[in-house]
């Protein structure tokens, strides 16, 4: 138990590390998921699981106003009260949604005074607001860009990139910004193996592209990824071995051989 709780911890400060490097900028100072300074800024984190950071008020929000909060995270902009009351209160007639969105936000005003923007049409974080996966998805498109830098210490980035978003939350809405979120992440650790590899960060650059395929065993381009680091490193034995993992795995879930591009790495 104590092995398992050390592995936990050490997990989530890689994941806190990779989140606070990118919000900081939105703070004086950002820390092991802590904010700190006079800036009086919210922290909305929802890799891998909700909570606001930074506000004087410790009160835990309802699951109604976390569902809220998240809604305005994700979509980054005003949205229509009318769109975000359908949304979460779909089952419910339009009055009783109207009436759910009014209360839910009194609710989170009496915790967070200064979390939400409100007018009379639209509804959005404040823009004293940080987002965690909007920082985390910036971050990852610079990774797959091939002029962005590269991080000096990947451990926390590859850690924020093995990050499901609200895993345990089963809305329907969340459906597209979680498979958003999961492409992004996935095509930057890609990205960022084989950047590595180039550099000669060959240790890094396995740790990427094994968190790729443990993300998605099934996924060719992330064994792709590997096969090619270790022939960059010159382990052509160990991209043999990664072949033929992949090759029994695609026969035996589904029947298929692997692309001619993934053979071609090998002949």
């Amino acid at each position: 138990m104590a092995r398992r709780r050390a592995g936990h911890d050490h997990r989530r400060a890689r994941i806190e590390g990779g989140v606070g490097s990118m919000v900081g900028s939105r703070t004086e100072t950002y820390e092991s998921g802590e904010v700190t300074g006079t800036a009086s800024v919210l922290v909305v984190q929802t890799l891998p699981a909700f909570a606001v950071d930074g506000a004087a008020d410790a009160r835990p929000l309802s699951r109604a106003a976390q569902r809220l909060v998240t809604y305005l995270a994700l979509r980054d902009r005003p949205v229509r009260r009318a769109e975000v009351a359908h949304a979460l209160w779909a089952d419910s007639s339009e009055e009783h949604g109207a009436a759910s969105l009014r209360t839910t936000l009194w609710r989170i005003g009496r915790v967070h005074r200064d979390l939400v923007r409100a007018t009379a049409e639209r509804l959005s974080l404040s823009d004293t607001a940080a987002v965690d996966v909007q920082a985390a998805s910036s971050l990852a498109r610079s990774l797959a860009s091939a002029g962005g830098e590269l991080p000096g210490d990947s451990e926390a980035v590859i850690g924020l990139l093995s990050t499901d978003l609200l895993p345990d939350w089963y809305d329907d809405w969340l459906f597209v910004f979680r498979e958003r979120w999961r492409q992004l992440r996935l095509h930057a650790l890609e990205c960022l193996a084989e950047r590595l590899g180039e550099a000669g960060r060959f240790s890094e650059a396995i740790d990427a592209a094994l968190t790729a395929v443990d993300a998605e065993p099934l996924r060719e381009s992330a064994h792709r990824c590997l096969i090619r680091v270790h022939l960059l490193e010159g382990n052509r034995g160990e991209a043999v071995r990664a072949y033929r993992a992949l090759a029994e795995l695609l026969h035996d879930e589904l029947g298929v051989r692997p692309s001619p591009g993934v053979r071609a790495l090998l002949a």
